[in-house]
């Protein structure tokens, strides 16, 4: 909980610094030439390479007017595989185990950017915007025991989540189609699942639902527009 609290007491401290820096905002910036395009974006990770911003698959910026833009972000989810092992749990006990496992998932996220800027090349601004994810997951599996005990079944997971992200930034114009920039955040989302379980050794069907509050460690990116 300290932690929580910490990371808030900082963003809304870089939110209140920031107003105040609008009010010093300059006349003409690189924002200027950026109106009506769109970027692509990628988060720099260590030794500097490119990997996708933010978790998402594809993200994209798209500069509404010289102070304002949307971001948005995709990401997608699958996984189709099969294991056949041999386990062995003691001297006199072993089994089998076979499972096949389908699951698929999206998550969208979008943001409203609304720049403050104090230099020709350097601006500073806030975001807005919701989070919806939606995940589905079936599997089967059988186990066969050296003693001839069989234990096979089927179950499933579903789940959805829906959330607010709120972000703080920096954006540096070292090119007329090139930015980086350095970002913080709060994400504070809930997230319903739901699990179904039918073997013969067991059946349940549960549903639990949870409600987070976490940060985002600073996330440095570099936009290309076109």
């Amino acid at each position: 909980m300290k932690h929580k609290k910490y990371h808030l007491i900082c963003l809304f401290s870089l939110f209140f610094i920031l107003s105040l820096l609008s009010n010093t905002t300059a006349q003409t910036s690189y924002l200027d030439s950026l109106d009506g395009k769109f970027a692509l974006q990628f988060q720099i990770s260590e030794n500097f390479t490119l990997t996708n911003f933010q978790g998402a698959t594809l993200s994209g910026k798209y500069h509404l007017g010289k102070r304002s833009a949307i971001r948005l972000g995709l990401s997608l989810n699958f996984d189709d595989s099969n294991s056949d092992r041999e386990i062995t749990l003691s001297d006199t006990l072993d089994y089998n185990e076979n499972a096949e496992t389908n699951s698929i998932g999206f998550t969208i996220s979008a943001q409203y950017l609304n720049y403050l800027v104090r230099t020709d090349d350097i601006g500073f601004y806030l975001g807005i915007g919701p989070t919806i994810g939606i995940g589905n997951s079936d599997f089967e599996f059988e186990y066969d025991s050296l003693d001839s005990t069989i234990n096979n079944g089927s179950g499933s997971s579903d789940s959805f989540t829906i959330g607010l992200d709120a972000i703080a930034g920096v954006e540096w114009s070292f090119h007329k189609d090139m930015t980086l920039s350095a970002e913080y955040g709060i994400k504070f989302y809930y997230t319903q699942r739901t699990e179904k379980l039918n073997s013969t050794a067991s059946k349940y069907e549960r549903t639990t639902d949870s409600l987070r509050l976490t940060a985002n460690y600073v996330n440095f990116g570099i936009s290309v527009y076109f």
